[in-house]
């Protein structure tokens, strides 16, 4: 029954990308987090730091410094200024309404990069980091799913890290990655997951 119930959380999964205007109990983020806490890691490492941001000024600094990254970005790329208008109220929007938000990090600090003489293994320590974040957030989802909340996992950090450092006074060896809206889903609308199917994506050898 416990491996069922595992395997049907996996499966029912879904991004949410819009939530009700109801506050989220402190002792379901704190759920969340410590599955985050809770992931397997390179060598045991644990290179993550998360910022629960709690505070609307600090939010607000938040959205605004990478939504005005983004449209530097976009209007570099030549992007029409329509759309570099209507991207910049979308994810205005769903930043400053999700009642969780939570920016992850990679912390190199806790990496071991001493261990190689050379930049090849160096990098690959640093994709290292990456990779336990990425389980980490992966737990988050799925304990936010078991626990009657949505949510959704943007890697937006990682185009305006500078921005997002300069927001929330990051300093050192931590690199935001990613960022998570949490909270009581709005609407029930998903429909079964489109997934590539299996003999494109197992390959038996």
């Amino acid at each position: 029954m416990k491996a069922e119930l595992i395997l049907s959380t996996i499966a029912s999964r879904r991004t949410t990308r819009f939530y009700l205007n109801t506050p989220v109990p402190k002792e379901l983020v704190d759920k969340v987090l410590e599955a985050a806490r809770s992931a397997p890691s390179a060598h045991n490492s644990q290179p993550w730091v998360f910022y629960l941001i709690e505070t609307p000024a600090v939010r607000l600094k938040l959205v605004d410094e990478m939504v005005d990254e983004w449209d530097r970005a976009m209007r570099t790329d030549g992007r029409p200024r329509e759309l570099i208008e209507k991207t910049k109220l979308k994810f205005t929007h769903r930043f400053s309404k999700a009642p969780v938000l939570i920016v992850a990090c990679v912390n190199h600090g806790a990496l071991y990069y001493e261990r190689y003489a050379d930049i090849h293994r160096k990098t690959l320590e640093g994709i290292l980091g990456h990779h336990s974040l990425a389980a980490a957030i992966e737990n988050m989802l799925l304990a936010a799913h078991a626990l009657g909340l949505g949510s959704c996992w943007y890697s937006a950090p990682l185009f305006c890290s500078e921005r997002v450092k300069k927001a929330l006074g990051i300093k050192g060896e931590l690199e935001p990655a990613a960022l998570i809206t949490m909270g009581y889903p709005s609407k029930r609308e998903h429909k079964d997951k489109l997934l590539r199917p299996s003999e494109q994506v197992v390959i038996r050898v």
